[in-house]
Formats: structure tokens, sequence, C-alpha cells
């Protein structure tokens, strides 16, 4: 068994993650849809079938962060037949920062430094009252997850929350707020 890396598998295929250093005691598995098309579209697959038999089979809008999981959203999207809103990380030229709800700060695990989460007011009238399936590929403090509720309870959208991995970490403990939270494996924190 190779220390450097995390197996896992998917649709009957084997993926090796890679373990890096994030701190001087803290080593995870790295998660890569972007770089690894065989890799996301495998988890595609498990990850549908997991939200038809688990969450819903009528979901109409998958929401993700500006993030590493936009190309394994866009693919659920795709599957499901249903829209997606990518939350970007910073406001473009074009967005009226009056019109856009911001989530405040929001720091990963794995993030340098703290970055805001913004949702504009045509984004969250295309959500209210639809089934809205929030997915991130990990979480590991579930402070992203706990970002993105508060930004859309700010715009009166209620959403499930979906985590292809889950880390086996400590949670923030307003994670035990968000109103569901579904996750298909977990990640090992190696300390």
């Amino acid at each position: 068994m190779n220390p450097n890396v995390w197996t896992v598998c998917f649709n009957h295929h084997s993926y090796d993650l890679p373990i890096k250093k994030i701190s001087v005691s803290t080593s995870i598995a790295i998660v890569d849809f972007i770089h690894c098309v065989s890799f996301m579209h495998d988890v595609a697959i498990e990850a549908n079938r997991y939200m038809n038999h688990n969450i819903s089979n009528a979901v109409d809008i998958i929401v993700t962060p500006e993030c590493r999981c936009v190309t394994l959203a866009t693919q659920l999207a795709l599957m499901n037949g249903c829209q997606l809103v990518m939350l970007r990380k910073s406001l473009k030229a074009y967005d009226h920062p009056d019109t856009a709800y911001c989530s405040g700060p929001c720091q990963s695990l794995i993030a340098l430094k703290p970055s805001q989460l913004y949702l504009t007011q045509d984004q969250a009238a295309m959500m209210k009252g639809k089934r809205v399936l929030v997915l991130d590929d990990v979480a590991s403090t579930g402070r992203t997850f706990i970002a993105l509720n508060k930004l859309l309870c700010q715009a009166g959208i209620k959403a499930d929350f979906f985590a292809i991995f889950d880390e086996d970490s400590v949670k923030d403990p307003l994670f035990a707020a968000l109103p569901s939270y579904y996750f298909l494996r977990t990640l090992p924190v190696i300390l």
C-alpha cells in the first residue's frame, strides 16, 4: 500500500488520490475533477444514482461554489436535465454590488485566505420555489456549506446539501444546523 495515495473506487474503477501535506501536522487526499475527466465521469454516475435514490429525482437546480467541483456539477445538471448555478467568489464588472447577496467571509480548510461567495438577484429569482441541491466536492470543516446556506437563506431559498467526499475532520458547530446533508464517501485526514 502506497502511503502517498488514497485509493477510491467509483463505478467499478479505482483512482489514486494524492496525499498532500497542508500543515506541519496534517495531510489530506486531493480530489481533482478538472484534470481527471474519467474520475469525474465515474463519480457523476454514482452521485446521480445516489441523488435520485436518496435525495430527490426531481432536482430543478444544482448550485456549486466557484471551485474544482464545477465540472462535476455541470455533468450532473446534464444528466438530470436541470439548471446549474455557480456562485462566484467575486463580482464581475457587469454585476452591480447593490443587487447581489453576499455570504460573508468563507474559509475552507485548504484555502490560503478567506473568500466571499456571491449570489445575484437574478440567480436568486431563478431558484425561488425550486428544488435546489448544493453540491461540493469535499466537506472538510463544513464552512463552505455553512456560508452557502447563509447566502441562500438571505435570499429565501431552501436547499439540500451534498458532498461527494466528507473528510473525517472536526466540523464547525454551525454545520449541524444545515437543513440536510448527504455524502458518498469518507476521506481521511491524516494527522
